[in-house]
């Protein structure tokens, strides 16, 4: 989309971010029993519920710089077990950059743990229902930014001895 400005046809990104971001029907899906979805970028501006303890895998569509404000949200809504756990896979070259912040499911937030994507080979990021996170309430949401990657923000709880969720 393009925002004319002074008799010019000038790019806006910011309209074309708040365009992308309300793509989807802002539906909420539930998944589980490791269930796969493979997305295509309508399928994105959409919550992913996992609602079995097999947990779910989903594969990210393709982005570029041109797709920024897409989303996508994932909530546990059950704890997944560490054999069949929750992964979500980036495309070959679409990066996970952002964070996490991860508590015991014991300690709340004396326990709270940083982990952040070191933003040069991340494209997997997972939930065990333990040491990654995975408990009930666990969430991440991935947005697509300005630079073309998968920007990731989210609150997972965990147990055990926590560890990063990204790979």
């Amino acid at each position: 989309m393009a925002n004319p400005m002074y008799g010019q046809n000038k790019a806006d990104d910011g309209l074309d971010m708040a365009s992308n971001a309300n793509l989807g029907g802002l539906d909420v899906i539930v998944g589980g029993d490791d269930e796969a979805f493979t997305l295509s970028k309508a399928d994105c501006c959409k919550t992913y519920v996992n609602g079995n303890a097999g947990g779910m895998d989903i594969s990210l569509p393709s982005i570029s710089a041109a797709d920024a404000g897409l989303w996508i949200k994932i909530q546990t809504g059950v704890t997944v077990t560490a054999s069949d756990l929750i992964s979500v896979t980036a495309q070959s070259g679409d990066l996970l950059e952002g964070h996490v912040i991860m508590t015991k499911a014991t300690d709340a937030v004396a326990n709270a743990v940083y982990f952040a994507a070191d933003e040069s080979n991340d494209l997997i990021f997972s939930m065990n229902g333990g040491t990654t996170g995975g408990l009930i309430g666990s969430w991440a949401k991935f947005t697509v930014n300005k630079n073309g990657y998968w920007s990731v923000e989210g609150e997972l709880n965990g147990s055990s001895t926590l560890a990063t969720p990204f790979s």
